[in-house]
Parts: structure tokens; C-alpha cells; sequence
């Protein structure tokens, strides 16, 4: 049901009744939009409740009441969608809020502990105003001994065989699983720098797949060699949790995955980091996204960068990329952030810079930070700029539809129509 101030604005702006006189929302007016998918330049966001009520043109009058932002020179974009992030069990609130003023107005967590996911599952009911919102996967599949359970942490439950499957999944969602991650992984590609590790097995990732498709829920799997996705795509995955390492790609994958719909999540930045090309050092040094990190911890991760010669090469990923962009699937702004050389936010803007690296026009890396992982996830409120869609909203000064280094230059941030505090930047 609409609310009575919905229905008044959307009254005024019809008819320009009297009610127009109330502080209903806000304007950007004047401003270049990227509404997911193109750029429109001047054009006017109406926004109120929380909601984006028309997209109207730029030279239009804000209706009376209406505040007025100035989007002159500047750049309107959907909040971005970091798809593939670990919220601190630590420290949740900060890694939600540090996202959020960096213009990531959406995590999506692929693996957590249930203290983790149980505070996760707080905030996201709650979606309070001052954080991103966010989904998880909660505890992934994994077998005894295998990734990522050599990191220490609590215990967590795990998986011998296929018949454990359907027990497996029940018990994640009875636990409050948005989706599931499985752990599909050997290690193999890591051999020159540390030993094999056990993995679930293939019949196992099969079942593991069906099971989450029985009950409604997505089924997202990590994997690290060329192989291993393509056993993953092959038992129906929806979507790989990075792209693989190693020197080469084989040059059939992306019409391999094109062929059977799958999404992909790149995570350049965590690869670079294993391949000796980390690029925290960069972020680190910019003033712009620094200056929102408050967590020290965070700053100190960001830190960890792994630069200089490497015995792994991620040549295979940057190519698996261009085949994938060849033949149109659907690739997915993640960072895996906290990881070494990362942090959240701002290692999402430098994820959206790596795929333009590798061949992808701007706006396609930006539809691939905001319309495509909310379509994969099915979070239709959101991930475009269009009438009815929560106002999940980032203001940057400049173009970044031609140069998406232009992210960096926030402005505003809101999310569900309220603008966000953002730190000062010095």
C-alpha cells in the first residue's frame, strides 16, 4: 500500500496540487544518470518515502517543497553491489558502514560463521540506514579439512558425500542462508606455494546443487582452477565465486558458460593479490577512499599488499574475462574483501577499474557493479534508477561512464532515500 505521502507527492506531481507545498523528498536535478544499463544526460531524480518516483527532464522545476541537489557536472548511479564480500564477524557495523560511504549501498556475504550470519541476519531486517544492506550465504559447504577451514575460526559443520546434501542445505537455510556457497576446490593451483587441500567431491557439488534448487535458492560456487568451473558449471551452478588462475584459458570457456547461463563473479582483486599484482597499494594512497576507513583493522588489511614476482599467474583469468565479455555473460562486481589488499568500498570502486582493464567498456563494468548482480540475486527493488525502485542512491562529480576512475569523487550517498554521514575527506 502506498503511504499517504507517496500519494500526495505522486498527487502534486501530476496535477501540481497544493500538497507539492509539504517537504515531501528531494531532487537531483540537472544531473548526467546512469540508470544501470546507459547514461542519459540531463535529467532530474525525483525521490521520496524511500523511493525514486520519476526520472523526468533536467530542465524540469523540482516541485515545490521538493530540496534541491545540484547534479550539474556530475554523475547519478544506482548504490553499487559488491557480490562477493566476508563481513567482519568482528566488527559487521563497521565493514556495513565503511561500504556505504564509499557508495556500496549492497553486500552480498559468501561465507560466514553463524555468529557472523546471525548478525548479518540482524541488520538485514532491520536495514537500518547508516549501513549497506546485506545477504549472506552463511556457512558454505565444504568437506573435513577442506577450504577454507585450514584459516582457523570457529568449527563449522561440513560435508563427506552426496547423500549429505539435502541435510546440508535444510540446515543452512533453517539457519537463515539468502543462497549457497559450495566450496569446489583442491588447491592445485596454489601447489608452488603451498600443499593440496581435500575437496568435496563431484557427485557431491551436484548434489549440493540440486538441493539448493529444490528449495528456491541459489547455488554460487568457489573455485580456482579452469577444471573445477567447468565441473561447476556443468552440475548447474548459477554463478562461480571468482574466476580461475593459472597461465592460460582454454579459448571456448566463455561461450562454455554463455551456453549453460551461469554468472560469474571475476574478483580480480583477490586474484591479483595471489598473482603478485595486488593493488591495495594504489587505493591506499588516495585520500578520497582512505579517509572513509575508520576500522584499523581494515586499514591494516588493505596494507597486506603481495606485489612483485609470484609463482602464480592470473594471465588465465584476464583472458577468461575477455572470452567471457565476448560472449555476453553476465560478470559480477565482487572483491572478496576483507582479504589481503582489499577492504570494502573502496576496493569495489578498484574492481569496477580492473574489468575496464580487461576490456570491458565503463558502462558495461558499471552495469556489472549494480543491474547484473541484483538481477542474478533477484533483488528487484533495486540496481537501476527507475520509478518504484528504492532510492539506493550514489552522486559522484564527474563521468564515470568514460572514466571510471571518476567513482572515487563522491558526493552523496543515500540509501532508501536518506542521505548517508560520510566521513571528511583530508
Amino acid at each position: 500500500m502506498k503511504s499517504k505521502l507517496g500519494l500526495a507527492v505522486a498527487l502534486c506531481l501530476l496535477t501540481g496540487a497544493s500538497a507539492c507545498a509539504q517537504g515531501a523528498g528531494f531532487a537531483v536535478r540537472d544531473v548526467r544518470v546512469f540508470d544501470g544499463h546507459k547514461a542519459q544526460a540531463h535529467k532530474t531524480v525525483l525521490v521520496s518515502d524511500g523511493r525514486i518516483l520519476r526520472v523526468v527532464d533536467g530542465r524540469a522545476a523540482a516541485p515545490p517543497g521538493f530540496e534541491v541537489v545540484n547534479g550539474e557536472g556530475r554523475t547519478l548511479l544506482p548504490g553499487l553491489i559488491d557480490a562477493h564480500v566476508h563481513v567482519s564477524p568482528v566488527y559487521p557495523a563497521a565493514a556495513l558502514r565503511q561500504s556505504l560511504r564509499l557508495g556500496v549501498t549492497t553486500d552480498l556475504d559468501m561465507f560466514a560463521s553463524l555468529k557472523g550470519l546471525q548478525a548479518m541476519k540482524a541488520i538485514e531486517a532491520s536495514d537500518p540506514p547508516d549501513m549497506a544492506d546485506v545477504r549472506t550465504a552463511g556457512i558454505g559447504a565444504t568437506t573435513p579439512g577442506g577450504h577454507p577451514t585450514e584459516m582457523g575460526g570457529d568449527p563449522i559443520p561440513t560435508i563427506s558425500g552426496p547423500d549429505e546434501a539435502e541435510r546440508f542445505v535444510e540446515a543452512r537455510i533453517a539457519e537463515g542462508s539468502d543462497y549457497i556457497k559450495i566450496i569446489y576446490e583442491d588447491c592445485s593451483v596454489y601447489a608452488a606455494v603451498r600443499g593440496p587441500c581435500p575437496s568435496i567431491s563431484a557427485a557431491t557439488l551436484r548434489a549440493l546443487v540440486v538441493a539448493a534448487h529444490r528449495h528456491g535458492k541459489l547455488a554460487v560456487v568457489h573455485i580456482s582452477s579452469e577444471a573445477e568451473a567447468r565441473d561447476a558449471i556443468a552440475a548447474g551452478a548459477d554463478g562461480l565465486a571468482h574466476i580461475f588462475i593459472g597461465k592460460t584459458a582454454t579459448p571456448d570457456f566463455g561461450r562454455y558458460a554463455a551456453a549453460h547461463h551461469v554468472f560469474v563473479e571475476p574478483t580480480l582483486t583477490a586474484n591479483y593479490d595471489n598473482c603478485g599484482r595486488g593493488e591495495g597499494a594504489n587505493l591506499a594512497k588516495d585520500p578520497r577512499l582512505t579517509s572513509q576507513i575508520d576500522q584499523p583493522l581494515f586499514r591494516r588489511m588493505l596494507a597486506m599488499v603481495h606485489t612483485g614476482p609470484s609463482k602464480i599467474s592470473c594471465d588465465a583469468a584476464d583472458q577468461a574475462v575477455r572470452e567471457m565479455l565476448a560472449a555476453h555473460v553476465p560478470m559480477l562486481v565482487g572483491t572478496d574483501s576483507p582479504a589481503p589488499g582489499s577492504t570494502y568500498g573502496a576496493s569495489t570502486i578498484e574492481e569496477i577499474a580492473l574489468l575496464v582493464r580487461d576490456g570491458l567498456t565503463p558502462t558495461q563494468a558499471l552495469t556489472a557493479a549494480t543491474f547484473n548482480p541484483a538481477h542474478a540475486f533477484h533483488l528487484n527493488d533495486r540496481g537501476e534508477i527507475r520509478a518504484g525502485l528504492r532510492a539506493d542512491l550514489l552522486l559522484v562529480q564527474g563521468d564515470p561512464t568514460r572514466d571510471v576512475i571518476d567513482l572515487r569523487n563522491i558526493v552523496a550517498v543515500w540509501k532508501r532515500g536518506v542521505r548517508v554521514q560520510r566521513l571528511p575527506v583530508h
